[in-house]
């Protein structure tokens, strides 16, 4: 096994073992080579978001012209590819991704916040016409000037963070961010109309940097 392990993360060695054992047993159909195989434990590390204070550093770093973007991925919990592609109903201060279905992945409805709305007043068209590559680069070069790492998945993760603290259920957190839900109450029990989840967008009120 020294083979296997040389030079290999921990989830990797798992993955290579994981191939090995399917091989010996399902083809090869010797289970008994197998009966000593031991896998690593995996280790899960806790996430640590940035604090306001750094949210707010970071967005200052910002060019102006994506400082919207920042906003709103932090406010909508949208992946980055729903945001840049998405109709904005200003009225209702909604977000209307382009649909896509998946084993996991699903693109609904989103919201914006206050603090959104106060920088897309300045917008007459969509201001989030752009490449994911650019805003990525963008993200990428302030973390290096103010060396604070934040990502649009980062946003996602502290949409989520915001949304849980407002006591948002876990459900309307997964609908709003286009997960599939987990539980039979979540999938059939549960009203995701627009209205439905417009109010309890709005009775979270998050801010992303307040």
């Amino acid at each position: 096994m020294l083979w296997i392990r040389s030079n290999r993360s921990q989830q990797s060695y798992r993955n290579y073992l994981s191939m090995l054992k399917v091989l010996i047993r399902d083809y090869l159909k010797q289970p008994e080579l197998i009966a000593d195989f031991k896998f690593p434990r995996q280790q899960h590390s806790l996430k640590i978001l940035p604090s306001k204070e750094k949210l707010k550093a970071f967005y200052n770093a910002l060019p102006d012209k994506y400082k919207v973007i920042f906003l709103a991925l932090g406010s909508s919990g949208l992946r980055i590819s729903e945001l840049l592609n998405a109709n904005i109903d200003r009225e209702n201060r909604m977000f209307i991704p382009k649909s896509h279905n998946g084993s996991t992945k699903h693109s609904w409805i989103s919201f914006y916040n206050d603090e959104t709305e106060e920088l897309l007043k300045k917008y007459q068209g969509n201001p989030f016409n752009n490449s994911r590559n650019t805003v990525s680069h963008v993200f990428r070069d302030v973390g290096h000037k103010t060396g604070i790492a934040i990502t649009a998945h980062t946003l996602r993760s502290v949409f989520t963070r915001e949304m849980s603290k407002a006591g948002v259920q876990d459900r309307y957190i997964d609908a709003f961010c286009g997960r599939v839900p987990g539980s039979v109450l979540a999938r059939h029990y549960s009203d995701y109309s627009p209205e439905v989840l417009k109010e309890i967008y709005s009775k979270a009120n998050i801010k992303i940097l307040e």
